[in-house]
């Protein structure tokens, strides 16, 4: 899948993400709104779209890095909005449900999440150190992958890759 387009509101000096144009393997082009699917899949669960999931949603697609809950948290409180810590704690599993973001990594008893709509899937290299995550992609690791999952009978939906070890700078200071 790749992405060929961003389109972006400007709303009060800041930069929302619309819509993206994502071409799939097919070649299909799929277009929606990560607002769109969210409010869908709240409705399939009988859920509604509140101020405070809204919030929790574009504070998170606001971010452009991996992030905790407590990440979310305070740029809420930065931004004055007003919701609970508890309420970020039960949003993102409406948020992972939904397919607009994953568990990715976890260190120091936290759980990092990322953004995955409209993201090619990657690998994460953390150091163990310094806490550094680096995101890597790589083709052929995902055609060994599909290629393991096909040669076992298997279908694969998602993939999750990562390699902690010590990065560059902090196996020097050992």
């Amino acid at each position: 899948m790749r992405i060929i387009l961003i389109n972006y509101l400007t709303d009060y000096l800041e930069l929302k993400l619309v819509s993206l144009k994502i071409v799939n393997g097919r070649g299909d082009v799929l277009i929606m709104e990560y607002r769109e699917k969210f409010i869908s899949f709240l409705q399939t669960e009988g859920l509604k779209l509140t101020r405070s999931r809204e919030a929790v949603m574009e504070a998170v697609f606001a971010t452009h890095s991996h992030f905790h809950v407590e990440e979310i948290y305070q740029k809420l409180r930065e931004e004055k909005k007003n919701v609970s810590l508890a309420t970020v704690y039960r949003t993102l599993p409406y948020l992972l449900q939904s397919g607009l973001i994953r568990k990715s990594l976890s260190d120091d008893n936290k759980e990092h999440y990322e953004q995955i709509y409209g993201h090619p899937n990657h690998l994460h290299l953390l150091c163990l150190s310094c806490g550094r995550i680096v995101e890597q992609t790589d083709e052929k690791l995902e055609q060994s992958l599909e290629r393991i999952a096909r040669n076992n009978g298997f279908t694969m939906q998602e993939n999750s890759v990562s390699i902690k070890g010590y990065c560059s700078i902090c196996q020097k200071k050992r």
